[in-house]
């Protein structure tokens, strides 16, 4: 899968953690929130982290300025490969939000959500294209932690957990693929023990 195009949803520290990895890894990223100042505080963390990343080390290309900030969610996703969803865990939130989201979005790309609480098969249940839709639960700095658990639904199709593994991958992350829906995943309910 080449993906060119990120979208972010939700900027506060998952969010921009996203934003962060993915243009220092190079892409054109494309992100929402509407949060009152969400803007002004998404530029200020990937500033914040920029530093970090620069010692890690940048891709070619790699660049804040490939960040443009969008009024909906529509427009944030319509031409994204790979969609990262990062809202606070409402569920009535989650369900609207990923329902604006799965009409709007490319067929063929994947949807993404940053979740920890809430099991695939049913948050997706109402998706158009199901197939396509995966969490990637992260660990917090996202921009320099590189663990994400991903996991699918009962009607993700085993190529988009491929993809998206490789895609998770191909911005330095090491994506741990999650066999079993279970509340909490694996690490988080490590950490509960």
């Amino acid at each position: 899968m080449q993906v060119k195009q990120f979208a972010a949803l939700g900027a506060g520290v998952i969010g921009s953690g996203w934003v962060s990895r993915a243009l220092a890894h190079g892409l054109d990223v494309t992100a929402w929130d509407p949060a009152p100042g969400a803007e002004a505080a998404l530029r200020a963390n990937v500033a914040n982290a920029w530093p970090a990343l620069e010692r890690v080390g940048l891709a070619k290309g790699a660049s804040p300025d490939r960040l443009r900030v969008v009024a909906t969610v529509e427009e944030c996703v319509a031409d994204a490969d790979f969609i990262q969803e990062s809202a606070p865990e409402r569920v009535e939130l989650k369900l609207a939000l990923h329902e604006r989201v799965s009409r709007a979005a490319k067929p063929e790309a994947i949807i993404g959500s940053s979740m920890s609480g809430l099991l695939p098969s049913k948050f997706y249940a109402s998706a158009v294209h199901p197939e396509r839709c995966i969490v990637g639960h992260p660990f917090n700095p996202v921009y320099l932690l590189p663990l994400v658990e991903v996991l699918g639904g009962e009607r993700t199709s085993g190529e988009t957990i491929d993809a998206a593994m490789s895609f998770y991958a191909s911005i330095g992350m090491r994506p741990l693929k999650v066999r079993k829906e279970v509340p909490g995943f694996v690490a988080d309910r490590l950490l509960e023990a």
